[in-house]
């Protein structure tokens, strides 16, 4: 059984009296344990609405998701909920919560009524997952972006989530940060964590192993970045393909066909291939 199912889902927003938005729409979908999923689409295509779904803070309108066979509509089990699908939002000021960097990444610990040794072990466990161990004792505020949403990321893993949802966690970050944040996510998924990236982001779309494009809150597309990046419904569903993979994709109408391209590193495999 998948570790995340998605049955039939609707969610609407009241916006006031008798006017309504329908977000998510009929969408079925599943996710199975471990597993590395980029979810990406246009501005209000329904991608943040379904992660905060997927999280417990929503409750679907229609449908019914199941985490590990529980329902998110459980009101019993929310809090276990919660837990097991961590989110990381996009800006990382707006998730701090203590000054020294230690006691942020405590905080989730200590309000599940943790003791003493289980947090400590808990916090040294997620700083040394995101490369952070040296700065614990630092204070936030004075941390770069990049260092800062690595420090969110690991005060979610100090509660030990089955599932991290990276909610645009990357868009405010420049290219330096954006890199240590996904080689944090990297790690985490060898791990054996299963990762959901919400981004615009071709290049990180295609760093993980599947890629969901939702248009208008529907399902458009789902597949591996190289059947999403050449499938007929790509563009009109207004994303662009990464540099990497619209390069390839020129030089193959040129009738140089470097072959199945996604990121930097395949485009070079393809070019030197060629050059042999």
């Amino acid at each position: 059984m998948p570790f995340i199912e998605i049955k039939g889902v609707s969610y609407v927003y009241p916006l006031r009296e008798g006017v309504s938005l329908k977000a998510v729409k009929n969408l079925s979908l599943s996710i199975e344990a471990g597993e590395f999923v980029a979810l990406t689409g246009m501005n209000g295509s329904g991608k943040s609405t379904l992660a905060k779904l997927l999280n417990g803070l929503f409750k679907p309108t229609e449908g019914e998701i199941l985490i590990d066979g529980v329902s998110t509509a459980n009101e019993e089990r929310i809090f276990d909920i919660r837990r097991r699908v961590g989110m990381v939002f996009q800006n990382p000021d707006n998730q701090t919560v203590a000054t020294l960097i230690e006691d942020d990444v405590a905080f989730g610990p200590e309000n599940l009524g943790l003791p003493r040794d289980e947090i400590i072990k808990r916090v040294n466990f997620a700083l040394q997952a995101v490369g952070m161990s040296e700065y614990r004792k630092r204070d936030a505020a004075k941390l770069s972006g990049g260092q800062k949403q690595r420090v969110a990321i690991a005060g979610v893993l100090a509660m030990r989530p089955d599932v991290l949802i990276l909610d645009e966690a990357t868009s405010m970050l420049d290219p330096a940060g954006r890199e240590e944040v996904m080689g944090v996510v990297r790690k985490l998924v060898e791990q054996g964590i299963t990762v959901i990236n919400i981004t615009h982001n071709m290049e990180e779309a295609a760093l993980a192993k599947r890629v969901v494009v939702l248009r208008k809150g529907r399902l458009a597309i789902d597949g591996t970045p190289s059947q999403v990046f050449s499938s007929s419904l790509f563009e009109s569903c207004g994303l662009t393909l990464p540099p990497a993979a619209a390069l390839a994709k020129e030089l193959k109408d040129s009738g140089i066909d470097v072959g199945t391209v996604t990121t930097e590193e395949s485009f070079a495999e393809g070019i030197c291939k060629l050059l042999r």
